[in-house]
């Protein structure tokens, strides 16, 4: 049975075995080299359980290899300040990243302070070592000179492949266009904010891959607003006033209430509706659903699960009842999260 805590409306039911499930599927993502669908995983896994040590390491792996290494940076430091996971290994990865980020200085001061205080295993004892002298030689023997010449030679290099990751997000697969994104994300030019703003109100664009450049936006702090156009309307976006789906507390509000009817009957069916229904408000992000009423999506991600498993023993014409809403209300519910995933499928079908 799942753990409620009762009084805290953000607290979501666990039912034994999602998160794990939910993770198993992350690695299997991040194996897969599916960086932004296993981010997605990792990422509702931590809305389950925040303390997932797994998770949360996915989540460093994850912005490692799409080269958010800034939100890398911010996860590893979280885990080591929550004392979440294996610390030696949270730590190496840590002082790794600070190492790619050229923070050589807090290299320095921590493997210090961590090597005179702390009996280091052996198997890390070396890299440590190696590091903290990597650090030392780069804070004192280079000359700052070399130091300004690398920064314009790296920034160089990154504006001559500018062209070619714009040229890709217009034109690109939704891989390739994903890619392209999380590279121009290190630009900040006019040119390039304006190969978004033509991106988000393209018709034919990927309406996921827009979410993600949503959230981007914002935890670039860019101001202002943006058109974008989904599933055939268009609406404007103010960046500042985004929320992360995932911490919306309408969603999180219909899976508690699903959890009470679907998750005791077939824990199986119960993951299966949940990953339909963050997948269907990630695809809308950042419209919300209509009705906000979570007893009516509650009703018609129960249908959906019996539809997708063909279970004749129930009836999927008595559900409405049994969650207190109208049949109409709920049809309507199901034909449109139907018509989301078929224009996805198609979008997809598209691109193979």
């Amino acid at each position: 049975m799942g753990n409620q805590m009762d009084g805290n409306d953000d607290n979501v039911i666990l039912f034994p075995g999602l998160v794990d499930r939910l993770v198993e599927k992350g690695m299997s993502s991040l194996k897969e080299k599916k960086y932004y669908e296993a981010l997605g995983y990792f990422q509702q896994s931590i809305e389950l359980e925040s303390t997932q040590p797994q998770a949360r390491y996915g989540l460093v792996i994850t912005n490692i290899e799409l080269n958010r290494l800034d939100e890398a940076k911010k996860h590893c430091e979280s885990m080591l300040h929550e004392g979440i996971g294996q610390y030696y290994e949270v730590l190496q990865v840590y002082v790794s990243l600070l190492v790619q980020l050229g923070d050589y200085q807090e290299v320095e001061t921590i493997l210090e302070t961590v090597i005179s205080e702390e009996k280091l295993p052996p198997k890390m004892a070396e890299s440590f070592y190696q590091l903290l002298e990597f650090a030392r030689q780069m804070t004192s023997s280079q000359p700052m000179e070399e130091l300004d010449e690398d920064i314009e030679e790296s920034n160089i290099e990154i504006l001559a492949k500018k062209e070619e990751w714009i040229r890709l997000l217009e034109r690109g697969k939704p891989d390739q266009q994903w890619g392209a994104i999380q590279k121009l994300k290190q630009i900040n030019t006019d040119e390039v904010q304006r190969a978004y703003e033509d991106f988000l109100k393209g018709k034919e664009n990927n309406p996921v891959l827009k979410s993600y450049l949503l959230q981007i936006l914002k935890e670039l702090d860019v101001k202002g607003s943006f058109e974008v156009h989904k599933f055939g309307k268009t609406f404007n976006v103010e960046i500042d006033n985004l929320e992360d789906v995932f911490h919306e507390r309408f969603g999180s509000s219909v899976v508690n209430q699903l959890e009470g009817e679907l998750g005791q009957e077939s824990p199986s069916l119960f993951e299966m509706v949940q990953q339909i229904w963050w997948h269907y408000l990630f695809a809308l992000y950042p419209k919300s659903p209509e009705p906000l009423d979570a007893s009516v999506w509650a009703a018609a991600l129960h249908i959906m699960g019996v539809l997708l498993m063909d279970d004749d023993d129930m009836e999927e014409r008595d559900l409405p009842a049994r969650y207190g809403v109208s049949t109409e209300q709920v049809n309507l519910a199901v034909k449109h999260m139907k018509e989301i995933e078929s224009h996805l499928f198609m979008i997809q079908e598209d691109y193979t």
